[in-house]
């Protein structure tokens, strides 16, 4: 092949690899502190939204998350359960052993919102008794894709404008 069509194929492969997004794992967390404790009575529930610092909406995609909740017991009652309900999960888990850290699941629509908005809305209620909500944590597993600046899609068309012009001249030579 000659110089020209080597050229050619370098200049095609160059777009070919700063088009492409670049899809990095990443972690997101995002912890809202109940500082003092929320108090979660059956006629007050903790309803709150995880907001996720860094998601970008537009490019960024979720794989799965998870929720983890400091539920305390305030030991007035012999027996006490809290709700944990989420969008497309309205009676999501139930917890009897309000001593410390819960886990929460996930759904669809919770994923969905996460995707679409950045933030998860939840809520903590109480079908019996009273406790305290002290913290809420929120884990978020996706993809952080990298798309190239518009500065280095200029830069490389200017240089295969270059290797155009500079084509000309060698072939009126």
């Amino acid at each position: 092949m000659t110089k020209n069509k080597w050229t050619a194929i370098a200049a095609i492969f160059a777009i070919g690899l700063s088009g492409a997004a670049q899809a990095v794992p990443t972690t997101w967390t995002d912890t809202v502190d109940f500082t003092p404790d929320r108090l979660v009575t059956v006629f007050t529930p903790a309803v709150y939204t995880h907001t996720v610092e860094g998601f970008n909406t537009t490019t960024d995609t979720v794989s799965s998350y998870a929720l983890s909740f400091d539920l305390y017991d305030d030991r007035d009652r012999e027996l006490e359960a809290a709700l944990f309900s989420q969008p497309g999960n309205l009676l999501d888990t139930v917890f009897f052993n309000l001593s410390g850290s819960e886990a929460g699941g996930w759904s669809l629509a919770g994923r969905w919102q996460l995707d679409a908005t950045g933030s998860l809305t939840v809520a903590i209620s109480s079908l019996l008794g009273d406790f305290y909500l002290g913290s809420s944590t929120l884990t978020v597993r996706g993809d952080r894709n990298t798309v190239p600046e518009p500065g280095t899609l200029g830069l490389l068309g200017a240089a295969l404008v270059g290797f155009g012009i500079l084509r000309r001249k060698r072939q009126a030579i």
